[in-house]
């Protein structure tokens, strides 16, 4: 999936969940590509694994979503909570939420 998005020379490469599923050597294959990509790609990556998101990112945003915002269209919304340097985010969040989520108190 990866040569086939960089085969078009994106500027932004989003991938979603790149490892999920994954065993541990198969996940440092791909942290080690995408390593050697983002010198060349801006990478986006939605995550919920915490540890890997702490490895691999330089900036993390930590979003809520509302389960049933607008009830005409019953769609989601994202509500950005806390955006800023990984370190940052994860070694001293500003918010409460945040703080409660890269914990592990909730989620």
């Amino acid at each position: 999936m990866i040569a086939r998005a960089i085969a078009v020379q994106p500027d932004v490469i989003l991938m979603d969940e790149p490892a999920s599923a994954l065993d541990p050597i198969a996940t440092g294959a791909i942290e080690d590509l995408m390593e050697k990509l983002r010198s060349r790609y801006t990478i986006v990556i939605v995550t919920h694994n915490m540890q890997q998101a702490a490895r691999v990112s330089d900036r993390t945003a930590f979003f809520s979503v509302l389960a049933n915002p607008d009830s005409e269209s019953d769609t989601r919304a994202g509500t950005l909570i806390e955006y800023g340097r990984t370190a940052q985010i994860f070694e001293d969040p500003r918010d409460s939420r945040t703080q409660a989520y890269v914990t592990g108190r909730i989620g």
